[in-house]
């Protein structure tokens, strides 16, 4: 981590250099000779305020001092300083600010490409067509806890467990006063349906919310043969079957 100051004079092509810097820097790809890509996070940069902003490539530089002095800065980083600062904006925000002469900044059209924002902007790809449905009943149960119910429902429950069967969409609703409570919920439900089908539950689609991921719940799948399948992070569409009924 090295401690920089930027130095605000009129003349962008100016430098100021110090014996005793940590990191020279500059706002211009086209300034560095020789320079590779900073991997994310190798260098950060701390401005005299305070905030701290990730060097973009690190490069050489020749300095003409006069025409008999020239100076080569080694490892001089790339840094915008003023896209960081100003939070990021848009270059055609960014033009606005150099128009109204609020902002000095050269060779505006050539600054690098921000891949914070890049990263920022991305969007999950959306889910198109419909799964397959399951070949038989029992072959995959839905299931999901909805989040608590702001009034109590008779008899002091907050939660209900929805299971549906995949193949015939037929559901069953439990009412629970603890989450802690699916568990039981689910042994009470296989015991159910498995008598009155004659078929065994094969599969279980579930998000990872930890009544799920209990020891207990895997350890009894496990000795059961019942596969569990957890949806990832963030993707209820995954197991829509069952959010839909909630």
């Amino acid at each position: 981590m090295f401690v920089v100051e930027v130095n605000m004079i009129s003349n962008s092509a100016s430098w100021v250099l110090d014996t005793g810097y940590g990191a020279h820097i500059c706002n211009d790809l086209q300034m560095l000779q020789r320079s590779r890509k900073q991997s994310k996070d190798e260098m950060i940069l701390r401005l005299g305020d305070g905030k701290a902003v990730a060097a973009e490539a690190v490069g050489s530089l020749r300095l003409v001092v006069s025409s008999h002095i020239r100076i080569n800065l080694k490892d001089v980083y790339l840094c915008q300083i003023w896209h960081a600062r100003l939070g990021y904006i848009s270059k055609d925000r960014t033009r606005r600010l150099v128009d109204s002469k609020s902002l000095e900044i050269d060779n505006l059209d050539h600054l690098p490409t921000c891949e914070s924002c890049l990263k920022r902007k991305m969007t999950k790809k959306p889910f198109l067509g419909q799964s397959a449905i399951a070949n038989g009943l029992l072959d995959l149960v839905h299931t999901d806890v909805c989040r608590p119910l702001s009034i109590l429902a008779r008899g002091g429950f907050s939660y209900f467990i929805t299971f549906t069967d995949d193949h015939s969409r037929y559901g069953y609703v439990y009412l629970m006063r603890y989450k802690s409570e699916a568990f039981g919920r689910f042994k009470k439900y296989r015991l159910e349906v498995e008598n009155q089908t004659n078929h065994k539950i094969k599969a279980i689609r579930s998000d990872r919310d930890g009544e799920y991921l209990s020891g207990e719940f895997i350890e009894y799948l496990k000795e059961n043969e019942i596969l569990s399948q957890w949806t990832p992070p963030g993707t209820p569409q995954l197991n829509g079957v069952v959010e839909r009924r909630n």
